[in-house]
């Protein structure tokens, strides 16, 4: 046989550790992580306790050359409830808030079930999403 021919054996023994070799290399890299995570969490504790606030509250904790930052991130976000309740008190609601219109799915599946002659209509707007995910 030529050095260049595979035969079905060759390749069910080729393809049985590559898929031993994926999973290994998998449980590694899994194992890495909780070990990466662990650290970081330990990490994070240090600098928690030991560091300094520095400009726009990040806290710093330098260990020889390393410099570790735990950067403080501020974002603000709209209450709608708060505001609703305040704009109803003060009367104000009018002024604040629209009405705005949208399609009900729910309604439309209703339609479609008491009029079964628009059922592949309504049928029809329903589109397939395929995605793929890898097991091993």
């Amino acid at each position: 046989m030529d050095d260049c021919e595979w035969t079905e054996h060759d390749d069910t023994a080729f393809n049985l550790r590559l898929v031993q070799e994926y999973k290994a290399a998998k449980k590694m890299a899994d194992s890495s992580k909780k070990r990466a995570d662990g650290l970081k969490s330990q990490l994070i504790e240090l600098v928690d306790e030991h560091g300094y606030e520095g400009e726009n509250g990040h806290r710093w904790y330098e260990v020889g050359e390393h410099k570790l930052k735990r950067e403080r991130r501020v974002s603000t976000t709209f209450d709608l409830e708060a505001c609703e309740i305040w704009a109803k008190e003060q009367g104000l609601w009018d002024k604040v808030s629209e009405v705005v219109e949208v399609l009900v799915e729910d309604k439309v599946l209703g339609l479609a079930w008491d009029h079964p002659d628009m059922r592949d209509t309504v049928n029809g707007f329903y589109t397939e999403r395929e995605t793929w995910a890898f097991k091993a």
